[in-house]
């Protein structure tokens, strides 16, 4: 109830001052929910663990090169709490995925870190790419100059992020490539600094580089990408099928426009959309009520269930996880604060002792 509660009060601020409010009905909302098609929220229901497992398989190939046979069970439990995590407790639950998969799997912080980066730039390849081909397959008919501008904002921003993207892509690639050179070359530039202190700089660099041995081995690769396209295709279905679920206007939308929906949703966290804020209940009621006409009532339904759906199935799952293991998330934060620290200041860290 506390999900609800929060995305409604988004929705109520969205709506608020909006010329839509004055027809907005609340009833209209609970209505819409409580008859939802069941079978299509199974679906997306499995979609959503399904995405977990993937990233699971993910990180397992990415990790393939330099720690074979890990193990997907750990992997998947880290993504579950991961997420979890970050959902919960906001970004400084990012690092907990990688702490928890480093000290289970008895692997070097610093080498998740970097998969966990590779898996940011995977990530935002796809969603730059899913927004070239929505915007290319769907005709889109923004409503207002607010949608107008935030449309604007998503070329621009896509662009920019994908640019960016390809750049640190090229950057990583050219390290893993010739990491043994430019350590080598840290090394005597840096001569100056203690010997203790090159030391940890030099293991550092070496385990970072670990973390990006994919990107020198096809077979992980050609995997690693195969699992991205199927994820995200179950990403922009989750979305799709809670429009079967609501029906009426919202049934009549296609694949394509689950996925722009989608690609607002996300970058709604990162970008402040005009009038509007961040956020990802805003990105995506911008894009189903201004971008494609959908009905305040059934728009803000969508984006209860979609909220819901991605956000609940993980957190109940994660808590079953934690009273297994005899974990809290805070003690999961405190886990992820002394590897992080541990990394900053060269000490030991848990990762590659007991747990």
């Amino acid at each position: 109830m506390a999900v609800v509660a929060v995305v409604l009060f988004l929705i109520f601020w969205h709506f608020h001052d909006s010329t839509d409010w004055e027809q907005f009905r609340w009833q209209r909302v609970w209505h819409l929910l409580i008859h939802a098609e069941p079978s299509w929220l199974l679906a997306a229901l499995a979609a959503t663990y399904a995405t977990y497992l993937l990233r699971a398989y993910r990180w397992k190939f990415f990790m393939d090169p330099f720690k074979p046979g890990s193990s997907v069970r750990v992997l998947f439990v880290g993504q579950i709490l991961g997420f979890s995590a970050i959902y919960l407790i906001g970004r400084p639950g990012e690092l907990v995925r990688p702490a928890y998969i480093a000290r289970w799997e008895r692997v070097p912080f610093a080498s998740q870190v970097a998969i966990w980066l590779l898996e940011r730039i995977y990530d935002t390849v796809a969603v730059s790419v899913l927004l070239a081909l929505g915007l290319y397959f769907e005709p889109i008919r923004p409503n207002g100059a607010h949608a107008v501008l935030a449309l604007h904002r998503m070329h621009t921003g896509a662009f920019t992020v994908l640019t960016g993207t390809l750049v640190v892509v090229a950057a990583l690639i050219a390290y893993r490539q010739y990491s043994d050179k430019l350590i080598g070359w840290g090394s005597r530039t840096f001569r100056f600094l203690p010997l203790s202190v090159r030391t940890w700089l030099g293991n550092l660099a070496r385990s970072f580089a670990e973390g990006l041995d994919v990107i020198r081995n096809w077979k992980d690769l050609t995997a690693s990408v195969l699992c991205s396209l199927v994820l995200w295709i179950l990403n922009v279905s989750i979305f799709w099928f809670v429009y079967q679920s609501l029906g009426g206007r919202l049934a009549e939308l296609s694949w394509w426009v689950a996925g722009v929906t989608l690609v607002f949703a996300a970058m709604g966290l990162v970008l402040q959309l005009p009038g509007l804020g961040g956020g990802f209940q805003v990105g995506a009621l911008l894009a189903l009520e201004q971008i494609f006409h959908v009905p305040a009532a059934a728009a803000a339904s969508a984006v209860v269930l979609e909220w819901i759906l991605i956000l609940v199935p993980c957190v109940a799952l994660a808590v079953v996880f934690l009273i297994y293991e005899g974990l809290t998330f805070r003690k999961l934060q405190a886990m992820a604060e002394a590897e992080r620290l541990a990394l900053a200041h060269g000490g030991t860290a848990a990762a590659g002792g007991s747990t």
